[in-house]
C-alpha cells in the first residue's frame, strides 16, 4: 500500500485537552485546557475516520467488523508540525538554554561515567553532566529542522526563539437546556490553540499508508472543530527525511568512541514507562523497524514529566483506561555492543514503542543523531 503524506488546515481554533478533570460543579477545574499538540491517536483517528467515510464505512457496526478491522490497522505516523516550508520539532530534552554574557548559550547534557555506587540510578545507567550552574532559559519549545539536524550531529547550536502554539483564551458562560438561558454565575474558560492564526498558520502532517481518497472536511479534537484534509503523494517534498549529514555520520560511526541519541518527535509509549522494552528483545520478533539489526544498550536518558493518554469509548460509553506517556523531546543514549550502527535510521520519524498497534497510532517517532560520554573531571 503507498504511503502518502496528509496535511491537516485549522480552520478555527483547536481544542486538545488535556487529562485534567472539567466540569462546573463547586471546587472542580472550570478551564479546559489544551495540549501544545494533539496526541498521535488524535490525528490517526481523524485519519482513519475519513477513509471510512470515503469508502461508506458503516460505524455503527460490531467491533470485529473487517472494514473497522482494516480501518483501526491503517498505520498513521505522526503528526509534525509545519510553518510554511519549516518542520518544527519539540526542543530536545538534553539541551539546556540560558542566558549568557553574550546572549543567549547552550549547554548539551552528556552521560557522565562515575565509579559503582556514585549515584542511585538503575544500574548501568548513567547521570547527565551539567558543565555549568545556570538558570534554564523559557520560550525555546519548539526546535526547527535545521536546527535539531545541527544538535544531532553534536553542534552546539543556538535555535531562535519559539514560544509554541499560540494560544486563544475565551470565556464561555452555561446555558440551562430546559430554561434556554445563562445560568448563573456559571462561567468557565476554554483555552484553543490557534493553528491558522498568523501570516504564516501552522499546519499538521502525518504520514499514511492510503490507497483510496479521504473525505477532504473533517472534524478535529475536542468540540468537533472543522478541518481541512489535504493529500500529498510527494513524500520528499512534504516529510521530513533523513538528511545527508546525519547519515554519513553514521556510515563514519565509531562505537568506540560514540553513542547513538535517539529523540522522540511524537510520546512514546513503552512497557517499562519511560524505558524501552525492545532494548533488551534484540534478536525477537515485532522489534520497530531497523532495530532488530543491531543491538543497543541503554546508557543514560533525559525524559520529562510522563504525560497520561486516554479517552472515551464512545460504544461502551465509557472512558478508556489511562495509559502514561515518555513525552516528545525526551533523549535516549545508546552504546552499540553488536551489529551497523547505520540500521537504526530505518526508524527515522518511524515509531519506536513497544506495541505494535502503539506504532500503527504514531506514538514515538524517532530521530537519531550521534553523541558522546561526558569528559571524565
Amino acid at each position: 500500500m503507498p504511503e502518502r503524506i496528509v496535511e491537516v488546515q485549522a480552520l478555527t481554533p483547536l481544542l486538545f485537552r488535556d487529562g485534567r478533570p472539567f466540569s462546573l460543579s463547586e471546587g472542580s477545574e472550570t478551564q479546559a485546557r489544551s495540549l501544545s499538540l494533539p496526541l498521535p491517536s488524535t490525528l490517526a483517528g481523524l485519519v482513519r475516520t475519513q477513509v471510512g467515510l470515503a469508502q461508506g464505512v458503516a460505524f455503527d457496526q460490531d467491533d470485529n467488523h473487517p472494514a473497522l478491522q482494516n480501518l483501526h490497522g491503517l498505520p498513521v505516523y505522526g503528526p509534525l508540525l509545519v510553518q510554511g516550508d519549516t518542520f518544527l520539532f519539540p526542543a530536545p530534552r538534553d539541551a539546556l538554554i540560558y542566558q549568557g554574557e553574550g546572549g543567549p548559550e547552550v549547554i548539551s547534557l552528556k552521560p557522565y561515567r562515575l565509579e559503582a555506587g556514585g549515584c542511585d540510578l538503575p544500574a548501568g545507567l548513567c547521570p547527565l553532566r551539567v558543565s555549568a550552574d545556570v538558570k534554564p532559559e523559557e520560550g525555546y519549545a519548539l526546535w526547527s529542522g535545521s536546527e535539531m539536524e545541527n544538535w544531532l550531529l553534536g553542534r552546539r547550536w543556538v535555535p531562535e526563539k519559539r514560544e509554541g502554539l499560540p494560544k486563544e483564551r475565551r470565556l464561555h458562560v452555561s446555558i440551562d437546556p430546559a430554561a434556554g438561558r445563562a445560568r448563573e454565575g456559571l462561567l468557565y474558560g476554554v483555552e484553543y490553540r490557534s493553528l491558522e492564526a498568523g501570516l504564516k498558520e501552522y499546519r499538521l502532517r502525518v504520514r499514511a499508508n492510503l490507497d483510496s481518497p479521504l473525505e477532504p472536511i473533517g472534524y478535529l479534537g475536542g468540540e468537533r472543530r472543522p478541518v481541512r484534509l489535504r493529500v500529498h503523494e510527494e513524500l520528499s517534498r512534504y516529510w521530513f527525511d533523513c538528511p545527508c549529514s546525519i547519515k554519513e555520520a553514521f556510515a563514519q560511526f565509531d562505537p568506540q568512541k560514540q553513542l547513538i541519541r535517539m529523540v522522540l518527535a511524537t510520546p512514546a509509549l513503552f512497557e517499562q514507562g519511560w524505558r524501552p522494552g525492545w532494548v533488551e528483545r534484540f534478536g525477537q520478533p515485532h522489534l520497530p523497524r531497523g532495530l532488530g539489526k543491531v543491538k543497543l544498550r541503554l546508557v543514560a536518558a533525559a525524559v520529562g514529566r510522563r504525560e497520561p493518554v486516554s479517552g472515551w469509548r464512545m460504544r461502551l460509553g465509557q472512558p478508556k483506561p489511562v495509559r502514561w506517556m515518555a513525552p516528545a523531546g525526551s533523549v535516549y543514549f545508546f552504546e552499540v555492543l553488536e551489529g551497523p550502527a547505520s540500521a537504526v535510521l530505518e526508524s527515522w520519524l518511524r515509531p519506536v514503542s513497544d506495541n505494535e498497534q502503539d506504532r500503527k497510532d504514531g506514538f514515538g517517532l524517532a530521530l537519531w543523531g550521534v553523541g558522546s560520554y561526558a569528559d571524565q573531571i
